[in-house]
């Protein structure tokens, strides 16, 4: 029974940071995020390029992003400086490694879970997405809080729409809309609460399968 109680204890720590990292990578760079954004935004008079040359240069930025072990960034008839590909990676260096927790936390569930079926002890994906949220919690508190340049430079981003952690010293600041940050951290906080709730409801339907027919 104590090996039972181990794997459970395993498989809440995967369940909460599957959640955390796995709505990190879906929300980061996120483009549908960006067009719902670009379509409200009005174009300030330093912006020089049309709706539709931005689009088409996140397109790119994006997918170079998005692919794993890429790390320069080649937009459409542009190039980023050196400043804003180092800020980039920086960023990518933190989706990288929330998809590696993904991928190590998913497969650390299947383990555990295959084991607690034996058992029918489904309750780490309640505990699991009851974590998850608490974890969310602390570091929404971090990044309020924190002093680090990063979470300080991702405030300004959220709450200022100030983007001088990058340079304008290339086209990057133009592609961005304003409201792009803030609406990626209130999708993700969203998007996590949405996984909590379908781990739980995960968790009902496997009871619900489990139970003996009546005839």
């Amino acid at each position: 029974m104590e090996r039972y109680r181990k794997i459970s204890f395993w498989a809440t720590i995967c369940v909460a940071l599957f959640i955390v990292n796995f709505a990190f990578c879906i929300l980061c760079m996120n483009k549908t995020i960006y067009e719902k954004c670009l379509e409200q935004d009005v174009p300030s008079e330093e912006i020089q390029l049309e709706n539709f040359e931005r689009q088409a240069n996140f397109d790119k930025l994006h997918d170079d992003f998005k692919a794993f072990f890429k790390g320069k960034y080649e937009l459409v008839g542009y190039e980023l400086d050196k400043h804003n590909t180092d800020r980039l990676n920086h960023i990518k260096w933190r989706y990288r490694r929330a998809w590696l927790m993904s991928i190590a936390c998913l497969a650390g569930m299947v383990y555990c879970f295959v084991v607690l079926s034996k058992r029918r002890m489904f309750m780490p994906f309640v505990y699991g997405s009851a974590l998850s949220v608490f974890l969310t919690a602390v570091n929404a508190l971090m990044f309020l809080r924190s002093d680090r340049e990063f979470f300080s430079a991702a405030r300004d981003m959220v709450f200022r729409e100030n983007y001088s952690y990058f340079s304008n010293g290339d086209i990057f600041l133009q592609i961005i809309p304003p409201a792009y940050a803030r609406w990626m951290v209130i999708s993700y906080l969203l998007f996590v609460a949405v996984l909590a709730v379908v781990m739980i409801i995960v968790r009902w339907f496997i009871m619900f399968l489990g139970r003996p027919h009546r005839f």
